[in-house]
């Protein structure tokens, strides 16, 4: 399979900086892909902290491997995001300057025409195949938790001012509960990793619109950015759009 990655990390027009963060690289040994997206939080420039320390850890235990874990890719992926927590935790505690910082956070591995998801908070993961956008990452926010639980409506969720608060994020409690997925692979399929920012101002017509359009090769991810911040972003923006193909 080949993968070809466009990204994009803007600071915006509202925010004095940028705690958003992304990585991404390829193991050739493996065959695999991977990418990480962090959106940071905490005053004095902590949240860019906390998210470059969860993507720079991401990528020091990903670039490194020579095999497959044995405990597969998903426990892989589950331990990255604990041991990442722990380490901002700590940072926290140790420097007052950090207290209080934390992150968000998704990781993606690509691999034998599987792809294997962990996240916590509210930066997501997407499919797009033949068509039709598939939301892989389920929100850890606190509007997410009544949607489960039927306490609001879809309407009333909408109408909240208070989307942005988490349930769940990186480095807020020394552990952390993890999700993660797997979902399967075809050629032609797209995926899409990306922060709040993003997704938050786009509506799922308008990215599956752009993702239709990457498939072409054209360049997407600025325009994306643009278009979110035109439609009122006022956060950091960052997402990578990935397309596959086979290499046969």
């Amino acid at each position: 399979m080949i993968y070809r990655v466009q990204t994009s990390c803007d600071q915006g027009d509202v925010r004095p900086n940028n705690e958003d963060a992304i990585r991404y690289g390829s193991v050739a040994e493996l065959g695999c892909f991977w990418v990480a997206v962090a959106d940071g939080m905490g005053g004095h420039k902590a949240g860019e902290v906390a998210s470059a320390m969860l993507v720079e850890y991401a990528e020091s235990q990903l670039s490194d491997l020579l095999e497959i874990p044995q405990d597969g890719w998903l426990a892989f992926l589950v331990r990255v995001l604990e041991e990442a927590n722990f380490n901002i935790f700590n940072a926290a505690e140790e420097n007052e300057e950090y207290s209080g910082m934390g992150t968000t956070g998704v990781i993606m591995v690509c691999m034998h025409n599987c792809a294997y998801v962990a996240w916590v908070g509210d930066s997501r993961a997407y499919l797009f195949r033949q068509g039709l956008l598939q939301q892989l990452t389920q929100d850890h926010t606190m509007i997410q938790y009544l949607l489960d639980k039927g306490s609001i409506s879809e309407e009333e969720a909408a109408r909240s001012n208070t989307k942005h608060l988490l349930s769940r994020a990186i480095g807020a409690k020394d552990e952390v509960e993890v999700d993660a997925i797997s979902r399967s692979l075809e050629n032609g399929d797209v995926l899409m990793l990306s922060t709040d920012g993003v997704h938050d101002h786009l509506a799922e017509a308008v990215i599956a619109g752009y993702l239709a359009q990457s498939e072409n090769g054209n360049k997407v991810t600025d325009l994306m950015v643009k278009q979110a911040i035109d439609d009122g972003s006022r956060d950091n923006l960052t997402l990578a759009v990935i397309n596959l193909e086979n290499d046969d």
